[in-house]
């Protein structure tokens, strides 16, 4: 398995919203996690860019997101547009998945 892609040793990524409570702290917390660039615009276009340069020469790979049950009731929509922005990164790179828990 070519696991060079990976930035961090962090394997599986593990993408923890426990306590996230508002739109900087979310995409901080993404930001961090897979090492974005500074110039990383904290929106979903600019995550799904990011997200395709990380991945887009890798075989496989997981990310795992936990503590969304903790986020406020306004930032479940967030929560549903990542879902779909992990969706979406699975169809154009089928090795990488992600899972909820």
């Amino acid at each position: 398995m070519n696991r060079g892609w990976y930035v961090t040793d962090g394997f599986p990524y593990v993408l923890d919203m426990t306590g996230c409570c508002d739109w900087g702290d979310f995409h901080d917390r993404i930001r961090k996690l897979f090492a974005f660039p500074d110039y990383y615009g904290e929106n979903w276009a600019a995550m799904w860019d990011c997200l395709t340069d990380l991945f887009g020469s890798s075989d496989s790979g997981e990310i795992i997101v936990r503590g969304t049950d903790t986020m406020p009731e306004d930032m479940k929509e967030d929560i549903e547009t990542l879902k779909e922005i992990f969706n979406d990164l699975h169809a154009e790179f089928p090795g990488i998945v992600c899972r909820f828990e």
